[in-house]
C-alpha cells in the first residue's frame, strides 16, 4: 500500500490505544481512532510470539492485502494487534474473521466481493 496509508510514528499508535476504542476477537485487537491525515491509515503489530520473522512478515502481508481488498475511505485510523492464535488459521479464514471484527467496529468498506 502507499506510504500514506500507514501509521510510523510511536506517538500515533499511543494515541490510538489510549483512546480505548477497542473490538477484539480470539484473533485479532482492533483499536479505531478519528483520522488525523484527512484519509484512511493503518498499522499492523505482530508480537514476538507468533514465531519467527518469517512467519510474522506473513500474516503481516496478508492483513495488508486483506485491507487493501476491503477499499476503505473512511477518515479513521486502524491499529491491528494480531494474537498468536491466528498462526493456526488459513488465508480465508483470516479474512473471514478480520472482516468480521471490522464490521463490529461499524467500519464501512466499498468492496462488496470481500468475502464474509
Amino acid at each position: 500500500m502507499i506510504k500514506k496509508f500507514r501509521i510510523k510514528k510511536p506517538d500515533e499508535i499511543k494515541e490510538l490505544l489510549e483512546a480505548r476504542n477497542v473490538k477484539r476477537n480470539a484473533y485479532f485487537s482492533v483499536y479505531k481512532g478519528p483520522g488525523k491525515k484527512g484519509n484512511f491509515r493503518y498499522a499492523i503489530s505482530v508480537p514476538q510470539k507468533f514465531g519467527k520473522a518469517v512467519r510474522r512478515n506473513k500474516v503481516k502481508r496478508q492483513l495488508r492485502m486483506i485491507i487493501k481488498d476491503l477499499d476503505i475511505h473512511e477518515n479513521i485510523d486502524l491499529f491491528v494487534i494480531v494474537h498468536a492464535r491466528s498462526a493456526k488459521l488459513r488465508f480465508r479464514e483470516l479474512e473471514r474473521e478480520f472482516v468480521k471484527l471490522v464490521k463490529r467496529h461499524h467500519i464501512k468498506f466499498c468492496n462488496p466481493e470481500v468475502r464474509r
